[in-house]
């Protein structure tokens, strides 16, 4: 059986924000186009599919890390902050963009919360991923040759 430790992170991330599109609980909320992601960064994303690419990326961090809570997402997302002609310092990423993906995640029934442990997939979400992991695999097993083995 294939899973999300099996095929590459982008290419899995790619099949899940194309499949998230059409999910209706997942949908980008209105101060998406204009918000900063950590302040680390100077702009908005440019891409317009930034919110499903943000809450595929999460589906998959929680899958690999088995459960992981929302101060430790904000850090995987965060970035150094330039502080002029200071050293630069580690910043975390923007907690509401991680709090509302979640929620929103939480809503199609693909995460849940578990006391003491943060965030952990549902049998949906794990099926998910990997549903998604075996059509990765079956389109890249002519680039990738090492993974005929799965």
């Amino acid at each position: 059986m294939t899973t999300a430790y099996d095929v590459p992170a982008k290419d899995l991330i790619d099949a899940l924000t194309k499949k998230l599109q059409n999910e209706k609980e997942v949908i980008p909320p209105e101060w998406s186009h204009y918000v900063r992601t950590g302040v680390s960064k100077e702009n908005p994303p440019e891409d317009r599919n930034w919110w499903h690419t943000r809450c595929a990326s999460i589906l998959r961090k929680i899958y690999i890390n088995n459960g992981i809570g929302i101060e430790h997402l904000k850090n995987e997302y965060g970035g150094k902050r330039d502080k002029g002609s200071k050293p630069y310092k580690a910043r975390s990423g923007s907690g509401s963009v991680v709090r509302h993906a979640v929620q929103q995640l939480e809503k199609a029934g693909y995460v849940t919360k578990l006391r003491g442990k943060g965030r952990i997939l549902t049998p949906k979400g794990t099926s998910f991923l990997d549903n998604a992991a075996y059509e990765v695999k079956k389109n890249l097993i002519d680039y990738y040759p090492e993974l005929k083995k799965y």
